[in-house]
């Protein structure tokens, strides 16, 4: 059966703005006051884009990825953001969302696409182990104080 969700390209800053409520699910700990600029700056300077899944006029569910390229993985559509809002969850958003990232990296001849998800994001894994997904590397970070 059809989807009735259709996904869409998220550019304007109405549509970015409607992405607010899926991103503070996934990375609480943002600012509202900044979402709309600092997307927006992603989207000129660092190749960022947002395919969004809309019930009506609300995103209930997006993937935010960059084109890049990088010495261990090659020339890639890196995933940052993946998340649905919770009453929407169960619906296959995310599978529908990692496909079609998935046909932007085909079209384009990517070699891959790679994600990081949390160590203990285990409804996550699944998603993506069963979407195709392999475990090939261990992310780590040291954040900075300022």
């Amino acid at each position: 059966m059809e989807s009735i969700y259709q996904i869409k390209k998220i550019e304007t800053t109405t549509e970015i703005n409607q992405c607010w409520d899926v991103a503070y699910v996934l990375r609480p700990h943002l600012d509202r006051n900044n979402w709309n600029a600092t997307i927006t700056e992603m989207m000129q300077n660092e190749k960022y884009s947002i395919a969004g899944i809309m019930d009506g006029d609300k995103v209930v569910a997006f993937a935010g990825y960059r084109i890049m390229t990088s010495l261990h993985s090659g020339n890639i559509i890196y995933i940052d953001d993946l998340c649905t809002l919770e009453e929407y969850r169960g619906k296959g958003f995310a599978t529908q969302l990692l496909n079609h990232v998935k046909e932007i990296a085909i079209s384009l001849s990517k070699e891959a696409v790679v994600l990081d998800t949390g160590f203990t994001n285990n409804t996550a894994q699944k998603v993506y182990l069963k979407n195709g997904f392999e475990l090939t590397a261990v992310h780590l970070s040291n954040r900075l104080k300022k």
